[in-house]
């Protein structure tokens, strides 16, 4: 009899210990070990931070001056609405830069050419498009100046600054004046060949790039969206995107090597060689899609996973299928990503 109660109490212990052996055990297949981190702008000027999608951390409130766009230079964060603005504290205190102030096309309907400024890595410099020139920042965004190293002084204020993968810096003015700059050297002005050219009955161009491939949009939509393969020499126009429709933003998200443009009312759509496929499955139609960002999360047995998340002024919508369909993450009326 003894030897049984022994035995039970055995066993009894043995189906306890297991039992929290897998209460206890950690699943590591959902264990992050390299989270991300994605801020988030608004129309209506709020700035959220997020590092899983789930707990959403607010850095700026409201206040109806809408966020165009979100840099992080080095230790410093920056968000651009007419003005500039510097945190040396990751988003617990903001200061505002010495820029000079940028318009809106429309501040009723908070229409804004997107990729006004950039921050390069190389030279370390923050890079910035204002009403009446470029400008530039050696201390991170804090303090700005006129940049003046031109080859050729240009025709007027540009619309818009992107760098491709290679370093190459590029500087829409319109559609007949650009520049490029190259290391530490001087911005040169790019002459395009007669032939292939972009369209010069239409002044609202501004510049994105997909790798080395420099991608001019215009705004409006009316000549569509044109890419260039030999640094803005020689243009081609893309197909498959609607006409006469504005195109808010192009950019090419992180990890997918997918560039995308969004519409107002129209839709998101994707380039797929030179040709741009809707990607929207998910966004309500009537939607101003105005940014798409992708995210890498690294977890402990070292599976990558990518996400992707585009702006709306119909809330914050997910993608874990590379842009293919969206499910709404958050509502809101959200401008920017970074």
């Amino acid at each position: 009899m003894k030897i049984q109660l022994r035995f039970l109490w055995i066993l009894l212990a043995g189906i306890f210990l297991n039992a929290c052996q897998k209460f206890n055990q950690i699943d590591n297949s959902s264990t992050v070990k390299t989270p991300y981190v994605l801020y988030i702008g608004g129309f209506n000027g709020t700035l959220h931070k997020t590092n899983d999608a789930l707990y959403f951390n607010t850095l700026f409130p409201t206040d109806n001056s809408c966020v165009r766009q979100i840099v992080v230079a080095d230790t410093n964060l920056l968000y651009l609405k007419q003005n500039f603005y510097f945190s040396k504290d990751d988003g617990k205190s903001f200061k505002r830069s010495n820029d000079h102030p940028i318009g809106f096309m429309d501040l009723f309907y908070k229409y804004y050419l997107p990729n006004s400024s950039l921050y390069d890595q190389v030279e370390k410099r923050v890079y910035l498009v204002t009403n009446n020139a470029l400008e530039y920042s050696t201390d991170l965004g804090e303090n700005f100046s006129v940049e003046t190293n031109f080859d050729t002084p240009p025709a007027g204020p540009p619309t818009s600054i992107t760098q491709q993968n290679n370093g190459l810096l590029y500087l829409m003015i319109d559609s007949a004046n650009q520049y490029k700059k190259s290391g530490t050297g001087q911005w040169t002005q790019v002459l395009q060949t007669s032939a292939d050219r972009l369209p010069t009955d239409t002044t609202t161009w501004y510049i994105a790039h997909t790798h080395d491939t420099l991608i001019a949009i215009d705004f409006n939509g009316k000549a569509g969206v044109w890419y260039s393969t030999n640094e803005g020499t020689d243009w081609f126009a893309c197909g498959g995107q609607p006409k006469n429709r504005k195109i808010l933003f192009g950019n090419e998200a992180y990890g997918s090597g997918t560039f995308f443009i969004g519409f107002d009312s129209a839709g998101l759509y994707r380039l797929d060689g030179t040709t741009f496929n809707a990607t929207s499955a998910g966004i309500p139609w009537y939607a101003k899609v105005s940014y798409v960002e992708g995210k890498r999360v690294v977890y402990r047995t070292d599976v990558t996973r990518y996400y992707m998340f585009a702006a709306t002024d119909q809330g914050l919508f997910i993608s874990e299928t590379n842009g293919f369909d969206w499910k709404l993450l958050r509502s809101g009326n959200y401008s920017t990503l970074k």
